[in-house]
């Protein structure tokens, strides 16, 4: 079984509530019954979700799932449903039948910060189960947070206060939707995010290629119970990446960056705004499983990530609420980590110009360290000595410099330039 490093088993997205602005929310409920059931209401429901939402809904995807025993209601705000009003939303906007199921949409356009996390533990295949990208999109859809994605205007969004080529756009589908559960269900979300995002950009006439609306969506963690004889129960669990072999990555599997065999993965958004890779150090005689015990001071874990335009300093304000920036961390090369530390991360970072714009590079190698012993009355601390901090920084160098210049890495692809290192940060 592959090992993923502690911090990338956490999900730690936030749910995203439809905020529906109180000052201009129209609420409408068509005629045609109480809503206490009894039917009759599909045809009047269908025209609604047609008008609804500024008519931005995909309503041939979606006119044959609205339901027919209640009568929907309509909450809707957005400088783009209420002309000259000075709203930050696009479109805020839910279609609900009670106690029958939903849509909602949101799109803002982007200033930062950012409605949801773009942290390299939160984005990495196998960050953690049920969680879900589409290829070919920038976003995601995780166990707490609806379906989301970034559409680039390149014209400019019309009405706002500085320049903004950017959108975020959430969509949550709550109906009956044919295919395989929760995954039918966050499709369906993705197609309508693309289509309103399409939408917009084709009303605002702001250039740019439309959104290819997705067919498929894939699950960034899947376990499966496989044979296994050497185990007690006579079986084990497997987790299969769909990043796994990503070609963007493949340079940090590298024996030019570390010694012995590496398994690289990656996102598979296919975005110029964001790209995560990680890569694991694996037991040479079973290239299927992580290295079991690796010995003190090895780097056996590792990962890179970078950001682009909107992306980039909405990252860096995510890392620098936790003191884990460049910007915002004093230099702690003689910090203590505590008996019981299974590893201990460095970071570096760099900013570049790339084909979107500004962008910042962030990796991170992590040294595994064994327990140095513990009683009931103490905890003991240990200290790098310099010889091993200084290697350690020279290791997470070494990472960046690696992953900037690898031909078929992402800073390539994007055309990277003029970059510069900015410093490093203790993850202990």
């Amino acid at each position: 079984m592959m090992r993923v490093p502690q911090r990338f088993r956490r999900t730690l997205l936030t749910a995203l509530p439809l905020v529906l602005i109180g000052g201009g929310v129209v609420v409408a409920a068509l005629d045609g019954g109480d809503g206490s059931g009894g039917g009759g209401h599909a045809a009047a429901n269908r025209a609604q979700l047609k008008r609804a939402c500024g008519g931005l809904l995909p309503y041939e995807e979606l006119k044959g799932l609205v339901p027919d025993e209640v009568a929907g209601e309509v909450a809707q705000y957005g400088t783009l449903l209420e002309p000259g009003q000075a709203s930050r939303s696009l479109v805020n906007c839910a279609v609900t039948w009670p106690g029958h199921g939903s849509a909602r949409v949101r799109a803002v356009p982007l200033i930062s910060p950012l409605p949801m996390s773009v942290e390299v533990e939160e984005v990495a295949a196998g960050g953690g189960d049920e969680e879900y990208e589409v290829p070919g999109l920038t976003g995601r859809v995780g166990k707490d947070t609806s379906p989301w994605i970034i559409a680039e205007c390149p014209g400019g969004l019309d009405g706002q206060v500085r320049a903004v080529q950017d959108m975020y756009v959430m969509a949550e589908v709550d109906l009956p939707v044919p295919g395989k559960g929760e995954q039918a269900r966050n499709l369906t979300g993705f197609r309508t995010a693309v289509q309103v995002a399409n939408g917009i950009t084709a009303r605002q006439k702001c250039g740019g290629t439309p959104l290819a609306v997705p067919t498929r969506i894939v699950d960034t963690y899947e376990e499966h119970t496989v044979a296994d004889p050497d185990s007690v129960d006579g079986e084990t669990t497997r987790v299969e990446k769909p990043g796994l072999g990503a070609r963007k990555c493949r340079g940090l599997s590298k024996r030019s960056i570390f010694p012995g065999t590496w398994v690289a993965t990656g996102d598979l958004q296919d975005s110029r705004l964001l790209s995560v890779c990680t890569a694991t150090l694996m037991d040479p005689d079973d290239p299927t499983e992580p290295v079991p015990s690796p010995e003190d001071g090895t780097i056996a874990d590792v990962s890179a990530a970078s950001w682009a335009g909107p992306l980039s300093s909405a990252a860096v304000d995510q890392y620098d609420i936790t003191d884990r920036t460049f910007d915002s961390t004093e230099e702690r090369r003689t910090t203590a980590f505590t008996d019981g530390a299974d590893q201990l991360e460095l970071t570096f970072w760099s900013r570049s110009t790339c084909t979107a714009g500004n962008t910042y590079h962030r990796v991170a190698v992590y040294r595994h360290e064994s327990s140095y012993g513990y009683d009931e009355q103490d905890t003991y601390e240990r200290t790098l000595t310099e010889a091993e901090r200084s290697e350690l920084s020279r290791d997470a160098r070494k990472l960046m410099d690696g992953y900037l210049t690898d031909p078929d890495g992402w800073p390539r692809q994007q055309r990277c330039h003029d970059t510069e290192f900015l410093g490093e940060v203790q993850g202990w």
